[in-house]
């Protein structure tokens, strides 16, 4: 046996993954806010909507966050993730072109709401 063939063998495997009895927590979030302490990093997920203060479209239409979940990481699969986010990114961007983060959208009046 290969000296090759003996690294794979002692190399750990990745847990399969299996779906939870209880299903899936499926959310849509468009908006993150990071919070950290020495030993995690929390995500907390938040949907754009309309204020309920300011609901007509127009110069006082007003946007907010809406929180739908919290997620807590260890400092180590925050890495992780991180990795495997980069490395999605990068396959996206080589096949469809530069994802662009820095956008204005149009208000109904025509200016730039940022």
């Amino acid at each position: 046996m290969s000296e090759n063939e003996k690294e794979k063998q002692q190399q750990p495997k990745n847990p399969e993954w299996i779906g939870s009895p209880s299903g899936v927590l499926e959310i849509y979030a468009n908006s993150a806010n990071l919070q950290w302490t020495l030993d995690d990093v929390r995500v907390r997920l938040a949907q754009l909507i309309t204020s309920p203060d300011h609901r007509t479209p127009g110069s006082v239409f007003t946007a907010v966050n809406e929180e739908r979940a919290a997620i807590t990481f260890s400092w180590r699969n925050a890495k992780l993730l991180r990795n495997q986010l980069t490395n999605l990114i990068e396959s996206y961007e080589k096949v469809n072109g530069e994802i662009v983060i820095d956008i204005k959208l149009a208000s109904p009046s025509g200016s730039a709401i940022v």
